[in-house]
């Protein structure tokens, strides 16, 4: 009985783990000009519109992207919507980034 306890104990904390490795995690959305692209370091640049979910105002931003292909298709000038996360008002990780209205 002992051991079939242990066993239950082990299955509950490793789905416990499991489920919080998924846990959601809150994006974004900002529209913006591209002014400088960096592949090499992973960074777009935007002047973008506020973002009122986060009480940003309008501004120029850096965001480093979620892998080198996002910045495939764009270019500076470019008018883009921007997807992404951030854990405080001066970095964010930007997911998605495409030509606006599409």
């Amino acid at each position: 009985m002992n051991t079939t306890f242990v066993r239950l104990a082990i299955a509950a904390i490793l789905t416990v783990a499991a489920t919080a490795s998924y846990a959601e995690i809150d994006t974004y959305r900002a529209h913006g000009t591209i002014q400088n692209i960096d592949a090499a370091s992973g960074k777009v640049t935007l002047m973008q519109d506020p973002v009122p979910a986060l009480g940003w105002p309008g501004r120029t931003m850096t965001y480093r992207v979620d892998g080198k292909n996002i910045l495939n298709g764009i270019q500076a000038g470019q008018k883009v919507d921007v997807q992404f996360s951030t854990t405080s008002p001066y970095d964010a990780s930007a997911h998605f980034v495409t030509p606006a209205g599409q």
